[in-house]
């Protein structure tokens, strides 16, 4: 999939909208991907969140609207999608660090939060730095997981919900229960800000189903038959598999006529090291 066009059509599409009703599912929408697919890749490879992205480009322009003219502040406010003028004048300072009438008067500093070039972001690719996978056919199988819910754009809940199992016993309890390898899934849904996340393994046909779910309050998900590419990552180190997500939208897909084929991927961890399984399928 040509993710220079699409995204550089994606971020076209916010700057010509930033003073309408838009988010990054209507931007998804535009650009032919799921809200899910469109906001991984998105903040994979811009290192932002499509929100935030937004968010930043409207402080910037309402900025300087405020500055040049007259216009009152509330009006610019509403424009740029803010509900009230206080929750525009907590944004403006947190992103400025001033509050937006000192917008009107010289010699205050405000951040210029530029229109995002695309083809600027592929050209930092290294051209030397080789990028290892391999293709798997896996048929369908069952995952066992405890599921919940985060927001597309809060980032630092994963690893607390690790903690959370870590601490309670429960991530020892999945590990013990089985020969299979723990993993995190993440699975798209119907709420366009919202995915899944699971913590759990893969479990075999001859597995009791209700005593799984019964005993650790695990639910089962079967994932259909398809072609995997897999990508690993030495150790389990966060920034280490953030920076391997990172390449694989920067540089896998980009330079190979495969596409994501679900709205799933996940993560397996062995003893020491991670794999990166993301269903494909050929243009």
């Amino acid at each position: 999939m040509n993710y220079i066009n699409e995204l550089q059509k994606a971020v076209d599409f916010i700057e010509n909208n930033l003073d309408k009703d838009i988010n990054f599912s209507k931007v998804a929408q535009e650009v032919g991907m799921s809200p899910f697919y469109f906001h991984r890749i998105f903040s994979a490879i811009l290192g932002i969140s499509p929100t935030t992205y937004i968010r930043n480009r409207r402080l910037t322009v309402a900025a300087q609207e405020i500055s040049k003219n007259n216009e009152n502040i509330l009006d610019i406010a509403l424009k740029y999608g803010f509900e009230s003028h206080e929750a525009f004048s907590r944004a403006f300072k947190n992103f400025h660090g001033v509050a937006p009438k000192f917008a009107k008067t010289n010699g205050n500093e405000f951040k210029n939060y530029s229109k995002v070039d695309i083809n600027l972001e592929f050209n930092s690719i290294n051209p030397n730095k080789v990028l290892n996978y391999r293709i798997e056919e896996k048929d369908t199988f069952r995952v066992a997981a405890i599921l919940k819910d985060f927001n597309l754009d809060i980032k630092n809940e994963i690893p607390e919900f690790w903690k959370e199992l870590k601490n309670n016993g429960t991530l020892q309890k999945i590990s013990n229960d089985s020969t299979k390898n723990v993993l995190g899934i993440c699975i798209g849904t119907q709420n366009v800000f919202e995915y899944q996340y699971g913590i759990g393994r893969e479990i075999e046909e001859t597995d009791d189903i209700e005593d799984i779910e019964s005993k650790l309050g695990m639910r089962v998900i079967e994932i259909p038959k398809c072609e995997w590419v897999v990508f690993k990552c030495e150790g389990q180190d966060e920034k280490d598999i953030n920076e391997l997500w990172q390449r694989i939208y920067k540089e896998f897909f980009i330079t190979t006529s495969y596409k994501q084929s679900m709205d799933i991927d996940f993560e397996l961890y062995d003893d020491k090291d991670t794999e990166i399984w993301i269903p494909i399928l050929k243009e």
